[in-house]
């Protein structure tokens, strides 16, 4: 039997607007580098259409809430997204198509750290409901300015941060 499927070869119209979503851990700015390499990849991949791209970041499990490490990492961030939404340009309704979301540390009792709370599934869980209108996340700004998401988002597509987009 054949499945049912999509014909996009003028890549994902409006109606279908998509995310591509690569949740990660972040410790160095190296690992920064390679994911927003990898996320250019994936653009380049999907050049078409009405998709944007995304890395959900927490910070490594930790004895503390923030440390001076964590907002070093964090605020080499701002400038490397900025130079790629540069180099590809904003989609025509002016929506960007890069992003990172990146969310604080909560306590854990039961493990008695700070952690990303749920880890992946709470990044993904919280990603989505950003995108239903929700202020209330543990979403933090990476630049000091409000947190933007785009509207009108149907689908939400979750890789590993080691999969190779077709």
């Amino acid at each position: 039997r054949h499945l049912p499927r999509l014909n996009l070869e003028d890549g994902i119209p409006e109606n279908l607007r998509t995310f591509i979503v690569v949740p990660t851990m972040i410790h160095n700015i190296s690992r920064i580098d390679e994911q927003l390499q990898q996320l250019e990849i994936h653009y380049l991949s999907n050049p078409k259409g009405d998709v944007f791209f995304a890395m959900l970041t927490d910070w490594y499990d930790s004895d503390q809430a923030l440390s001076p490490h964590d907002l070093k990492v964090l605020d080499s961030v701002a400038p490397k997204l900025k130079r790629l939404n540069e180099k590809y340009p904003a989609r025509q309704d002016g929506q960007l198509r890069f992003y990172v979301y990146h969310r604080q540390r909560k306590f854990n009792p039961s493990e008695g750290k700070w952690i990303g709370w749920e880890r992946k599934r709470g990044k993904l869980h919280e990603f989505n409901r950003m995108l239903r209108g929700a202020k209330d996340t543990s979403y933090i700004s990476i630049d000091g300015k409000e947190i933007l998401v785009p509207t009108g988002v149907k689908y939400v597509i979750t890789l590993d941060a080691d999969t190779k987009l077709p």
